[in-house]
């Protein structure tokens, strides 16, 4: 396995696509390239990641698994395959990328459809807490009952319901910023 590393670094003239078509390009150069197997980003800024986030829902947008239709079926692995082997894109980014196009093609004056979507998104927000829950399992074993209890104490459920509502907030705002580029969009 091979890595490349690249470093860009742009700010004058932020605001006019030239990011996109920047990022769009490089992408290409790699897709095009049968050794490079995905495409990752270390740390990426918050700019950056709404920027890939949007030339990713761009190029997803007209895959076959991630119509309207199929988005409302639910994340799949023919979403992952698919993207990875057209773009190169990561399974976590390609799950992103089915949220934030899943929110675009959800109805949310449809309080149940809404609702459908926010449940789903939370479930992957909590997938730490249920890893975190079955470490706290293990270090029972292994603590007084009074300290075992002053960690679970630590971690309540309230406080968990409170960061995941947040998180969920954050998300959706994310996505709803790339959303609006979206439907902005003529051409990258």
């Amino acid at each position: 396995k091979q890595w490349y590393q690249r470093r860009v670094a742009i700010t004058a003239g932020e605001k006019c696509g030239h990011g996109a078509k920047l990022l769009t390009a490089m992408y290409d150069h790699a897709c095009a390239d049968p050794l490079v197997c995905d495409i990752t980003v270390e740390d990426p800024s918050e700019n950056f990641t709404r920027l890939r986030n949007f030339v990713d829902a761009l190029k997803c947008s007209s895959l076959p698994s991630f119509q309207p239709d199929k988005l409302k079926e639910g994340f799949s692995k023919e979403m992952v395959t698919e993207a990875r082997e057209k773009h190169k894109i990561t399974a976590v980014q390609v799950r992103k990328i089915y949220e934030l196009l899943r929110l675009r093609a959800t109805d949310v004056s449809n309080a149940k459809e809404y609702k459908k979507y926010r449940l789903e998104v939370k479930r992957r927000l909590n997938i730490p807490f249920q890893k975190e829950k079955k470490s706290l399992q293990k270090l029972e074993k292994f603590l007084q009952p009074q300290e075992y209890e002053a960690v679970l104490q630590s971690k309540s459920v309230d406080n968990q319901h409170e960061f995941l509502e947040k998180s969920y907030r954050d998300v959706e705002l994310e996505y709803r910023k790339v959303i609006e580029r979206l439907s902005a969009h003529v051409d990258v």
